[in-house]
C-alpha cells in the first residue's frame, strides 16, 4: 500500500509541468466564483487557498514545512504537500482522513483533488461543499438548520450599570438571562453555538472576570462571573444587528442605563417576541398508524382531526397567530424534521397531538395527559414515551440517524439548561385545566418524560395524549366531531391564557 501511493505521488509530481490550467467555478444561492485549478491525468486539482477564500475561511502556512491549515469558527484542516493525510480538529478533538490522491506543490502553491475534497470542507462549515464531476465545479448549499453562533461579546459600561453585547452569525430565536446568587450571569441563547477559539480568548473586563460556556443539543449557556452584584437585568435579542443585548442595572430603574439608540431598537424589537407562530404536530400519518384502537380507530387520523380544528379555532379566536402545520394530510413527517419545520418557521409553541393507548384493549386507563420534555419520572411516562418514539423505525437508517437519542442522559443535557422548561410545564397545565373543563375526559395530569419529537422544538413544547384509544369511553368522544371539536377549543383556551402569561414573563423579560 505504501508503495502504491508513493508511486501514484511521484508520477503526479513529475507530470505536473504537463498540467493544463483551468479556472473552476463555485456556486452558491447568490453568486459564482472562480478558482485557479489544473487538471492532470485525468484528475481535477483546486487550488486550497482559492478554495478557502471563496468559502470565506482563513488560511495559514506553517513556516519551512510548508503545510497549511484552513479554518473556521468550526475547526480547522491541516494540509500537507505531496501527504494524503488531512488533520481535521473540532474543539479538543482531531482527527485524521487520507485522501485517495495527495496534496500537490505547484508553483509554491497547494492544490487538491477536488472530487474528494467537499466532505472534508463541509466538517467545519455551515453548509455543504460538493464537486460535480460532470461540470467541474464546485456547489455549495447553506445549511439554515445550523444553529447561529457567538462570534464576539462586547461590554459598554453605563452610569448605572453596564450592557453586555453578545454577537451572533445570524439571529437567534430567543435569550433569556439570569442573576445567580452566586454572583454569576447566565445568559441562555437558543439555538446557539459557540467558537471555543473566540470565547477562549475573551480578555476579563471590568463587568466579568471570566466567560464559562456550555454546549447543548438546542441551546448555549455563557456564565459570566461578574465582578460587582447588579439587581436587575433586562435582555432582547436585536435582529438589526445579530445580537444579543443584555443591561445589567443597580437600581429599580433599568431605562436609564440604555442609551437612546438602544432604547429605541428595545421597542422595536418586542414586536417580534410576540407569540406569534404556533406549530401543530398532529402525530404519526402515513405509514405509520399509531396506536390502533377500538372499533378500528387510528392514532394518526384522530391527531389529525383535531389539529386541524385547532388550527381552525386558533385562526379564529386569535387572528394575529400564524399557524403552522407539521403535516395537514396524511403522511408520513420523520420525528426530527418536525422539529426542524418549527424552528424554520421560527415558531414561539409545539404542541404535538396524539392518542394514548394500553396493550391490552378494552382496559379501563382513560382520560388526558399532558407531557413535556425530560427523562420520565414513572414507570408509565417511561411507557408511553417508548411507544411514541417508535415511529423511528418507519424511518430508513433510524438505528445510526437516532443513536445519540439512545439514553436519558442526552434528553437531560438538552434540557438542563434551557430556559423552556417551566414554561412548557406551564402550558402542559393550562392544557389539562382547560381541556377537562369542556369535555368528559378525565385529567391524568401532566408528566414528563423523553419524547423525541420535542427534542428538535427550540421553543415550549408539549406533547398531549388527548385520550385512550383503548378505552371505549374515551373513543366515543376522540371519533365525534364533537368530541375533537372540544378538545380543540380546550387547547385553544390554554393558548390564550398562556399567550399573556408568554408576552409578560417570558418574551419581554
Amino acid at each position: 500500500m505504501l508503495r502504491k501511493s508513493f508511486f501514484i505521488a511521484t508520477v503526479l509530481l513529475c507530470g505536473v509541468v504537463n498540467a493544463q490550467p483551468r479556472a473552476i467555478p463555485l456556486k452558491d444561492s447568490t453568486s459564482t466564483s472562480y478558482m485557479e485549478g489544473i487538471s492532470s491525468f485525468n484528475h481535477v486539482y483546486v487550488s486550497l487557498a482559492d478554495l478557502a477564500s471563496a468559502l470565506g475561511l482563513r488560511t495559514f502556512m506553517l513556516g519551512p514545512t510548508g503545510k497549511m491549515s484552513v479554518y473556521s469558527g468550526d475547526g480547522s484542516m491541516l494540509f500537507t504537500p505531496n501527504n494524503c493525510f488531512i488533520t481535521i480538529s473540532r474543539g479538543a478533538r482531531s482527527e485524521h482522513y487520507q485522501l485517495p490522491l495527495p496534496v500537490i506543490v505547484v508553483g509554491n502553491k497547494l492544490f487538491g483533488p477536488a472530487n474528494y475534497l467537499g466532505q472534508y470542507f463541509t466538517t467545519i462549515l455551515h453548509g455543504v461543499l460538493t464537486y460535480d464531476v460532470s461540470t467541474g465545479g464546485f456547489d455549495f448549499t447553506v445549511n439554515d438548520t445550523l444553529p447561529p453562533m457567538i462570534t464576539g461579546v462586547n461590554v459598554e459600561q453605563k452610569d448605572n450599570g453596564a450592557v453586555i453585547s453578545i454577537s451572533m452569525s445570524r439571529v437567534p430565536t430567543a435569550a433569556a438571562a439570569a442573576l445567580g446568587k452566586d454572583g454569576i450571569l447566565y445568559v441562555t441563547i437558543m439555538p446557539g453555538t459557540f467558537d471555543f477559539e473566540t470565547l477562549n480568548s475573551l480578555p476579563p473586563t471590568a463587568v466579568y472576570s471570566n466567560v464559562l460556556a456550555i454546549q447543548n443539543p438546542n441551546s448555549v449557556q455563557l456564565s459570566f462571573r461578574l465582578k460587582q452584584a447588579y439587581s436587575g437585568r433586562q435582555v432582547f435579542v436585536d435582529s438589526t444587528k445579530n445580537s444579543v443585548m443584555v443591561a445589567l442595572y443597580s437600581k429599580a430603574n433599568s431605562r436609564t442605563i440604555l442609551s437612546d439608540e438602544l432604547k429605541a431598537r428595545l421597542d422595536a424589537e418586542k414586536k417580534n417576541w410576540k407569540l406569534n407562530v404556533i406549530v401543530i404536530d398532529p402525530g404519526h400519518g402515513g405509514k405509520d398508524p399509531g396506536a390502533l384502537g377500538l372499533g378500528g380507530v387510528k392514532e394518526k387520523n384522530v391527531a389529525l382531526a383535531i389539529a386541524k380544528d385547532l388550527k381552525s379555532d386558533i385562526n379564529q379566536r386569535l387572528p394575529g397567530i400564524k399557524v403552522v402545520m407539521t403535516r395537514d394530510k396524511d403522511e408520513f413527517v420523520p420525528l426530527d424534521v418536525r422539529g426542524q419545520i418549527a424552528d424554520k418557521a421560527h415558531g414561539k409553541l409545539f404542541i404535538s397531538i396524539h392518542c394514548n393507548s394500553m396493550p391490552r384493549k378494552p382496559d379501563p386507563a382513560n382520560g388526558i395527559e399532558t407531557f413535556f420534555l425530560r427523562p420520565g419520572k414513572n414507570e408509565g411516562a417511561i411507557r408511553i414515551a417508548a411507544r411514541e418514539n417508535a415511529a423511528i423505525k418507519y424511518e430508513n437508517n433510524y438505528e445510526k440517524k437516532y443513536k445519540s437519542y439512545e439514553t436519558d442522559n442526552w434528553i437531560l443535557t438538552t434540557m438542563a439548561h434551557s430556559a423552556y422548561v417551566k414554561y412548557s410545564q406551564q402550558f402542559a397545565e393550562l392544557i389539562e385545566k382547560d381541556v377537562t373543563a369542556i369535555t368528559p375526559l378525565a385529567d391524568d395530569g401532566v408528566e414528563q418524560a423523553g419524547f423525541i419529537v420535542l427534542i428538535g422544538a427550540s421553543m415550549p413544547a408539549v406533547l398531549v395524549e388527548t385520550g385512550y384509544i383503548s378505552n371505549w369511553h374515551d373513543v366515543r368522544i376522540l371519533r365525534s366531531k364533537r368530541g375533537q371539536e372540544e378538545i380543540a377549543k380546550g387547547i385553544t383556551d390554554a393558548i390564550v391564557q398562556y399567550k399573556a402569561l408568554y408576552e409578560k414573563n417570558f418574551a419581554q423579560e
